[in-house]
């Protein structure tokens, strides 16, 4: 309570009365408890302070409703308050509580009884604080405690939402606050004040609505240091712009929470890990990143390994040497956090034959970035052609993009969908922030925008025929400005969205070499699999990666690429494989071979005779 009090005599005069024994005071000792003063200084508020004392001072309606997001210090405002008006007392209300089942009551249904059980006992107990008053007249005391009592009510939405009669039965106590000295501080965000309140325009008329806005930067930055003071890890700063990125990457990488909550929580976190393994931690970017990634699962900008990017994207996608080597190096502008910060992470077109490794590259994007494969939004754009999907579209967007802020966002085969949707990524690419039909605005500002097509694949047969690389890099050099004006005059794309892209990533055609690389791959991660799953080791002779790749496979810039080769591997080899360990499940070597002839290599062949083949194998033959 923010009571302030002169003497022990009342002070203790006053517990023996209230007890503070509430139990006599059915539901006020149920439902509500006394506020105590900030354990901090209140920053950045005496505007707010000042309109939420003149409320309570006012003579008929007395009360407050204070409207701002979770986070913004609302209930942290009231203790301010209470810290400079110690005249009165402040409870603070559980309306959750209230509404909560009890003795097999259903609470919605006796929350109006609740409420005026309530204000009963509120009444009841002012006037035994005024008696206590009386009881010391003619003393040496020259400070009496007022009889007022300011009821605080977070969640206040609760009330109407659940109980329309509640929301009846308090409009007559909080019209008559002023003469009654039982105050109302009602508090909820704008959003649930909108959907729930405003439209009951005679509980709003004994509401003086106050805006709680997000504090500015400097002030949060002030409770910050005022926080480490206290908690005395000051002295263990040594970087001042810590607080400074602490506010700027708890907005980035906490975009749901409001200041300067996020902000706090951050630091406070910063202070549990520091005190707990004092040998291993400072108070420095370092451990900001991790906390970052500890809450969040996100490796911030200064915490992913710039020099690594490039050879961990090679190991994930094979033969694209010009098209990691572009990717990477807008990367590296992102990973040094000198990107504009009013617009998505980065932005890239990822543009080429089907298959050849663009939507691998995203998901290594993910894991490189995110530190995890799925940390990506996928859409597929064909399922959006029509104009009348826009709004979905939108409404998709945004939900997605709302639960999963840092992300990659791939849209898939972007040529596919209506040129309305054009607008859309317009705006994000723009501004990195889009409304949903509710009006809530989702910030993009913390993903990486992917788009992929394969239009323009003429160009790319071209390359594919003029290259002399495995990885075609000469040929993207020389074709990269032909490739790029080719996508502006397709009549999918609209101009302005290629030249909003931060980078064109062009992707080579496989050639056949790689292919064989890819199967090589895929081979060895089915052994392993295989021996992890069943105990079992797998030798696979080398005539099967001919087979797929040159026996059944089409080579060329249509047939489906890396994809459709690994679609005739499942077809042909790990299905075989799986019908075997299912019909010899003791079986613990087996092999993997090509029986017949293959058409590939003798000219002479028309059509192939060759299958997979597979079998028990004697352990000494075994070549793991």
């Amino acid at each position: 309570m923010s009571m302030i009090l002169e003497s022990p005599e009342l002070q203790r005069g006053l517990e023996q009365e209230k007890g503070f024994n509430l139990e006599k005071y059915r539901f006020l000792s149920k439902y509500a408890t006394f506020m105590q003063p900030p354990s901090r200084p209140v920053l950045g508020r005496e505007p707010e302070i000042r309109r939420l004392l003149a409320s309570l001072n006012r003579a008929e309606v007395s009360n407050a409703f204070l409207l701002g997001e979770a986070g913004s210090g609302k209930t942290m405002l009231v203790q301010g308050t209470l810290a400079r008006d110690t005249d009165r007392i402040y409870v603070e209300v559980d309306i959750a509580k209230m509404a909560a089942s009890d003795n097999g009551e259903d609470g919605a249904t006796q929350m109006a009884s609740r409420i005026k059980g309530l204000f009963d006992d509120a009444e009841n107990f002012r006037r035994e604080v005024e008696q206590v008053n009386k009881d010391f007249e003619g003393s040496e005391i020259t400070r009496k405690q007022s009889s007022e009592l300011v009821l605080f009510m977070d969640e206040f939405h609760l009330l109407v939402q659940l109980s329309p009669a509640a929301a009846q039965a308090i409009k007559p106590a909080l019209a008559e606050s002023g003469r009654r000295g039982i105050k109302v501080i009602a508090a909820t965000t704008f959003a649930e004040f909108h959907e729930y309140i405003e439209k009951d325009q005679a509980l709003m008329q004994r509401l003086q609505r106050i805006n709680i806005r997000e504090p500015k930067k400097e002030t949060v930055v002030s409770i910050l240091r005022s926080i480490a003071k206290t908690h005395k890890v000051a002295d263990a700063i040594y970087d001042d712009y810590l607080y400074d990125l602490i506010y700027e990457l708890s907005n980035r990488y906490v975009p749901a929470d409001s200041q300067p909550r996020k902000s706090i929580l951050m630091l406070d976190s910063m202070i549990g890990w520091m005190r707990t393994f004092p040998e291993e931690y400072k108070m420095d970017r370092k451990l900001l990143g991790d906390v970052i990634y500890d809450s969040t699962g996100v490796q911030v900008s200064f915490k992913a390994d710039g020099r690594k990017i490039q050879e961990q994207l090679n190991k994930r996608v094979l033969s694209q040497q010009f098209a990691m080597q572009t990717l990477e190096n807008r990367l590296q502008i992102a990973v040094a956090d000198l990107h504009d910060k009013t617009r998505p992470m980065a932005s890239f077109l990822f543009t080429g034959p089907t298959g050849v490794g663009k939507t691998e590259t995203a998901k290594a994007l993910s894991g490189i970035l995110f530190g995890d494969d799925r940390a990506m939004i996928r859409f597929d754009m064909s399922e959006y052609g029509l104009e009348s999907s826009l709004n979905y579209f939108r409404e998709e967007l945004t939900d997605r993009v709302w639960n999963r802020s840092h992300s990659i966002i791939l849209l898939d085969e972007i040529e596919k969908a209506h040129r309305s949707i054009t607008r859309i990524l317009l705006q994000v690419l723009d501004d990195g922030r889009l409304s949903n039909a509710q009006g809530r605005e989702v910030s993009f500002l913390n993903a990486y925008i992917i788009l992929t097509t394969n239009a323009g694949n003429e160009v790319y047969e071209g390359i594919a025929h003029y290259a002399k690389s495995d990885d075609g890099a000469d040929g993207m050099q020389e074709y990269w400005k032909v490739i790029r004006q080719s996508l502006i005059n397709h009549p999918s794309f609209a101009p302005e969205i290629i030249n909003r892209m931060n980078a064109i990533i062009p992707f080579h055609p496989l050639s056949a070499q790689t292919y064989e690389n890819i199967v090589i791959k895929k081979l060895k991660d089915l052994q392993d699999v295989v021996y992890r799953t069943h105990g079992i080791a797998v030798t696979i002779n080398q005539d099967v990666v001919t087979y797929l790749v040159h026996d059944k496979f089409d080579i060329d810039t249509n047939s489906g690429g890396a994809r459709g080769l690994v679609s005739l591997m499942d077809t042909h080899v790990v299905a075989e494989i799986s019908r075997f360990i299912n019909s010899y499940p003791d079986a613990k070597h087996i092999g993997v071979l090509v029986a017949g002839e293959m058409a590939h290599g003798d000219k002479s062949k028309l059509k192939s005779t060759a299958s997979i083949k597979v079998g028990k194998i004697d352990s000494k033959q075994v070549r793991r």
